[in-house]
């Protein structure tokens, strides 16, 4: 959605927006906006980082009861970096600090290795969602949620 328009980056990047005002309403419809689309009948892939536990808890608690195959993607630290640098559009220091926190609140339904091609992650991740097991991750997480 950040590059598809609905965000003005030109305006934020010119300081006519503050990101740090618009961030959290942006988020938090973004996530909504998720059901109303699973409402509407849609099958979604969704890529998106869950930057704090917080974060997780949220999604987990919106999705409850609707069907969520969750899935992370690995990488190595120094790929991550590479891959920051030659984009150039987010700040330096992001990827080290997601690489070594974002796993660590996150419970999966699968695994994939981000250096593998796309066509070989996706015949696995093809293969692992018609082999799947319940409870799901999200269902899970959400049992955590409930008893703490």
């Amino acid at each position: 959605m950040r590059d598809s328009g609905v965000l003005p980056l030109d305006r934020i990047r010119s300081g006519d927006f503050k990101w740090l005002e618009m961030r959290e309403a942006f988020f938090d419809g973004f996530e909504r906006s998720l059901v109303a689309y699973i409402q509407a009948g849609n099958s979604l892939i969704v890529e998106y980082i869950m930057e704090t536990p917080e974060w997780m808890r949220r999604m987990v608690r919106l999705l409850q009861g609707y069907d969520v195959f969750f899935v992370g993607v690995r990488c190595s630290l120094a790929e991550l970096e590479r891959r920051e640098l030659a984009r150039g559009d987010r700040p330096i220091g992001d990827a080290r600090r997601d690489h070594h926190t974002i796993h660590e609140y996150c419970t999966y339904d699968a695994e994939l290795d981000g250096m593998l091609l796309p066509d070989v992650n996706a015949a696995k991740l093809i293969s692992l969602w018609q082999t799947r097991q319940r409870p799901s991750a999200f269902e899970r997480m959400a049992n955590a949620v409930e008893a703490s």
